[in-house]
């Protein structure tokens, strides 16, 4: 073509295309800047994500250890402890945990997790526990599962969050790499672009030239501002993983090492360069190097893989470190090439978890297994084979007068005999047995190997170890022990098992303690019963099922009733009888007594006053009988003091009567509450003098108003040097006390009494006790005689002596 159009076209492709060109220059120029402000906004957000997930799991992992902490005062609680430490570290712990949820966003699950282990652990009773100092167990055992419960699911949080922090990193460094290609590529677009561009302007007109050239500077311009924002977030985000306290190694598939994070240093004391190109497992324990190659081998053979490992790293100077490491095989990332591990060093936390435990699992006092060990070994046992089942023995031990020794010698001389009578356990038993405390003074031994007969050899070395004075603060004290044995040849459980022991210890006590009872099976028939029994009697005042029967006393030189002992009575609609010294017994085990006895006390008091409007019985008495029991509750005075005021018994004319033993068990304590009875005016009596000691120094100490001499004497009759009821009958009326024969059940029992000159007596001889409806017509027919005849009374299945309160 040629002429003017050929001309116009020449001159617009002149105008044209350094124009084009150079707009196409600008486009890409602005494509590149917008990828790289994009690349690194995506970096700062990345970077914050990974500082984001760092400090959640930092924060957690505080919150974790200070309800550790919390958990370990929990656990340690004992009288000695500071009440304020409870509190201290609970205050500690939910302030972390209101921290770790401020980290979070509204909404998320964690927050919903954290805010419900906090209002767990501010329901809990804390005041009581404190206030308590351990002694409640059950408590105490509520606390630790909840404190171990809610330490649990916060470890729990703060592993996720770790996961989290380090895909969150490995992510970024991917990114990171892979941006830089992105980016070195787009520059080399843009420089062969910018070349292109010049080569073609200078084919053009200088002016176009200069125009590509600012363009390209331009470029250049923003370009170096990019590199330099990108090297910014590169470097911040390097020095936080450089920083980080955490542990990262990469090792290719065979376990050798190709990268360690500074952190090693502070972990094992090595420096990085010098763990690299040796196998990971050279530094790890040698009984752990099975299961770490195990780890490695399936990581290998599956890519992508996340695995949690616990390494056991020995470190310079000899010792182990517990590092908890999240692995993960990321050969196929041509960034990573190879198994990268992300720890935490766990030791400290290892550590406290195994003491924990320990302390979980022992007595603090003795450092013997508790009762929790002492079954799952027990259970272990029973459960490995017949054989074994039938070659294993259970020994309960309780220790005969330990309550009074430490209430006289204080706590710490009671923890000194339990740490010396734990000693001497041990002492009893071979390697293999376990012996465990089970809580105040109560000791198990499980005995391994043995037979029935054995079993109850070992236990009488046990009863004759433990009878040996102790030495504790400075004084010497004599303890016995009352031992039941149980042997594996039953069958049943653990727990069976201990329970068979525990009921023979209770024969041996009840029949005369400092003994060994062997278990036999209808031990748990007749104890089953006796539950029964406790159950029903708990429940016999509220049911109306006491009631009072009344044997008179006849006073010897009138010949007329002065006096009648109220009976206790226990009737159970539709069933026979309870004898009265075995629900009486019942009774002061269970603490029914302390009901039972205000009861009777109530009845007695007020059918006496009726009494005494009886012509001729103004002056008619009521004799009670007492339990040591009620006088150590502390309540025995507010009691007499309330139903004389409701029954207006004038309180000459009330007499309460404890027996000779119970007596001497607490003797300052009885004393103490009968000098208070007596300024009242109430009248105190011994009751069954004679049958134990014969005590002249409880005479003298209690200071009573009578004596009542034991049934068991008037059959016992005269020795060669003269009658042992007129013996005491002549101390006791030197004493200036009013002396009474119980038991009176023959002709020969009322003459022995009269020839010892006794004061009155009382017996089936005369009368059997009487209900209360037959009382007012034997008061009012009574003859008058003590003259062999004796008098017909209701027949209530028991004698004197044997129905008291």
């Amino acid at each position: 073509m040629t002429g003017p159009a050929a001309d116009r076209r020449s001159r617009w492709e002149l105008w044209a295309r350094p124009r084009v060109l150079v707009a196409a220059v600008a486009v890409v120029i602005v494509l590149t800047t917008g990828l790289i402000a994009a690349y690194s906004v995506l970096l700062d957000r990345m970077s914050d994500q990974v500082e984001q997930a760092q400090a959640r799991s930092a924060n957690l992992a505080n919150a974790d250890r200070e309800t550790l902490i919390l958990l370990q005062a929990v656990t340690q609680l004992d009288a000695d402890s500071d009440p304020d430490e409870i509190d201290l570290h609970r205050g500690v712990s939910g302030r972390q945990i209101l921290v770790s949820i401020a980290s979070f966003d509204d909404g998320d699950p964690e927050v919903r997790e954290l805010q419900d282990v906090r209002a767990r652990l501010a329901a809990f009773s804390w005041a009581r526990l404190v206030e308590t100092r351990g002694r409640d167990e059950s408590l105490r055992r509520a606390g630790m599962a909840l404190v171990a419960g809610c330490e649990e699911r916060i470890n729990v949080l703060r592993s996720a969050q770790e996961k989290q922090f380090y895909r969150v990193t490995t992510a970024s460094l991917a990114a990171n790499q892979r941006g830089q290609l992105a980016l070195a590529t787009l520059v080399t677009l843009v420089l062969g672009s910018g070349v292109a561009g010049i080569t073609v302007v200078l084919r053009r007109s200088r002016s176009d030239v200069e125009q590509a050239f600012a363009a390209l500077k331009v470029e250049v311009a923003e370009r170096r501002v990019a590199e330099e924002a990108l090297r910014a977030s590169e470097g911040r985000f390097r020095s936080l993983v450089q920083r980080a306290s955490d542990l990262t190694i990469v090792t290719d598939d065979q376990g050798v090492v190709t990268y360690v994070s500074p952190a090693v240093e502070t972990l094992v004391g090595y420096r990085p360069d010098e763990l690299l190109g040796a196998p990971l497992l050279v530094h790890v324990e040698p009984e752990e190097r099975a299961d770490v190659a195990t780890a490695i081998t399936l990581l290998a053979e599956q890519p992508g893989l996340l695995r949690t490992v616990e390494l056991q790293l020995r470190s310079r100077e000899g010792r182990v470190r517990s590092v908890e490491a999240v692995c993960q095989n990321m050969v196929d990332d041509p960034d990573v090439r190879g198994l990268v591990w992300n720890g935490r060093d766990v030791t400290e936390r290892r550590a406290l978890e195994s003491e924990l435990t320990h302390r979980a699992h022992h007595d603090p006092l003795t450092g013997l297994p508790n009762r929790a060990l002492l079954l799952r070994r027990l259970d272990e046992t029973l459960t490995a084979s017949e054989n074994a089942r039938t070659l294993v023995g259970v020994a309960v031990v309780d220790l005969d007068g330990f309550k009074n020794g430490n209430e006289t010698l204080g706590h710490p001389a009671g923890d000194e005999l339990l740490r010396v009578a734990a000693q001497r356990l041990l002492g009893c038993v071979r390697e293999g047995d376990l012996a465990a405390r089970l809580g105040g003074d109560e000791f198990a031994l499980m005995l391994s190997g043995v037979d029935r007969a054995h079993a109850a050899a070992v236990a009488r070395r046990m009863v004759e170890a433990l009878h040996e004075p102790f030495t504790v603060g400075g004084h010497q004290l004599t303890v016995g022990a009352s031992i039941g044995v149980a042997h594996g040849a039953f069958d049943g459980t653990a727990d069976d098992l201990m329970r068979d022991a525990d009921i023979a210890m209770y024969v041996a006590k009840r029949t005369g303690k400092g003994r060994v009872s062997v278990f036999e099976p209808d031990m748990r028939i007749r104890a089953s019963h006796r539950t029964r029994l406790q159950q029903e009697l708990a429940r016999a005042v509220e049911r109306g099922e006491i009631d009072v029967a009344y044997q008179p006393i006849i006073h010897l030189e009138s010949g007329r009733p002065v006096m009648l002992e109220a009976l206790a009575r226990w009737r159970r609609p539709g069933q026979p009888p309870v004898p009265a010294d075995v629900f009486i017994a019942l009774a002061e085990e269970s603490g029914a007594i302390n009901k039972i006895g205000p009861e009777v006390l109530r009845q007695a008091c007020h059918a006496t006053q009726g009494w005494r409007h009886l012509p001729g019985y103004e002056d008619l008495s009521i004799a009670v009988n007492v339990s040591v029991h009620q006088i150590l509750a502390g309540q025995l005075v507010d009691h007499v003091v309330e139903v004389l005021r409701e029954s207006r018994l004038p309180p000459g004319r009330l007499s309460l009567e404890i027996t000779e033993s119970a007596a001497l068990g607490d003797s300052d304590r009885v004393a103490a509450e009968f000098r208070q009875l007596q300024a009242m005016g109430v009248r105190i009596a011994v009751d069954d003098f004679g049958a134990g000691y014969s005590s002249l120094g409880l005479l003298l100490s209690l200071d009573v108003d009578t004596l009542k001499i034991d049934r068991s004497l008037l059959d016992f009759d005269t020795t060669r040097r003269g009658s042992l009821v007129t013996a005491i009958a002549e101390l006791g009326h030197t004493l200036g006390l009013k002396v009474v024969a119980e038991g009176v059940e023959t002709p020969s029992h009322l003459n022995r009494a009269r020839e010892a000159c006794c004061d009155a007596v009382q017996g089936f001889h005369l009368s059997r006790p009487l209900e209360v409806g037959a009382v007012a017509r034997f008061l009012t027919t009574w003859a008058g005689g003590t003259d062999g005849r004796g008098v017909a009374g209701v027949d209530a299945g028991a004698g004197a002596g044997l129905a008291r309160p």
